[in-house]
């Protein structure tokens, strides 16, 4: 029924202090009806150090993909190396996109200029690869427009994962030339995060997608708590009300566009 586009599991595991294989045995048996099993996880590794494991996962898993990028938080201390070892996990057969990369002024502001000249390297990279693209963009909407619209991305798969801004932002991003995909997290169900809903009002049905960002930003009511992806209804359910659209059809969709923005 539904796919977490962007998790992390390695994270979660070490939040909730409970690996994948429990997880994933006691989904399906949760006390509260609304939690459910998704049919599969994109796994995203954006620390160089998680790179082996990430592609353990998704050899270990059928139903785990894997997306490889550097995060901007590692701004400072990314190598070469990493670079490369980035490149030659984008070739794996469960790779699925490059990312996620991008920009995070929330924390990073005294780094900008170097934030940008990675991310236009990390755009140059991604999109040379082939793969769709995983951004993280926090706080930092003119740059990214800037960097975005002076990119060849014609044809190219865009998510712009855990959706944080305003409708202007996302009428901004959605009038690029590329395929522009919004992803929606459980900060959608939050009381002060009424932006994000109005920008979800206006999100084309063909370009969103549904997403957790575990083990961050658990949906209501389980606020606080580290975030897996079996809370994916929530979201759903909101976007649901918020869009005035039966939450079935918010299924339906975002598997569809899962389909066509990733593969799977």
């Amino acid at each position: 029924m539904f796919i977490d586009t962007h998790c992390h599991i390695d994270s979660y595991e070490r939040h909730a202090g409970e690996n994948f294989d429990t997880l994933l045995a006691r989904l399906p048996h949760d006390s509260d009806p609304a939690i459910m099993l998704p049919e599969a996880f994109i796994h995203v590794a954006c620390d160089p150090a998680d790179f082996d494991y990430a592609r353990e996962l998704s050899e270990k898993y059928g139903n785990v993909y894997a997306a490889y990028g550097i995060h901007p938080e590692y701004v400072e201390t990314e190598t070469p190396e990493d670079e490369a070892r980035m490149l030659e996990m984008l070739k794996h057969p469960k790779c699925v996109a490059c990312g996620e990369f991008g920009l995070d002024y929330h924390y990073g502001a005294d780094t900008r200029e170097a934030q940008t000249k990675l991310f236009e390297r990390h755009l140059r990279l991604g999109i040379e690869s082939g793969k769709p693209l995983v951004l993280h963009l926090r706080e930092a909407d003119d740059d990214a427009l800037a960097i975005l619209g002076n990119a060849p991305l014609k044809g190219v798969n865009v998510h712009v994962h855990c959706f944080t801004g305003t409708r202007d932002f996302a009428e901004r991003l959605l009038a690029l030339d590329a395929n522009i995909f919004i992803g929606f997290t459980g900060i959608v169900t939050f009381k002060n995060a009424a932006n994000v809903r109005e920008a979800a009002e206006i999100v084309p049905d063909g370009q969103m997608l549904l997403e957790t960002d575990a083990p961050y930003m658990a949906p209501v009511p389980y606020r606080g708590k580290p975030c897996h992806s079996g809370y994916i209804p929530y979201i759903a359910k909101t976007l649901a009300e918020t869009r005035k659209t039966p939450v079935e059809e918010i299924y339906r969709l975002c598997r569809e566009n899962t389909r066509r923005c990733y593969g799977i």
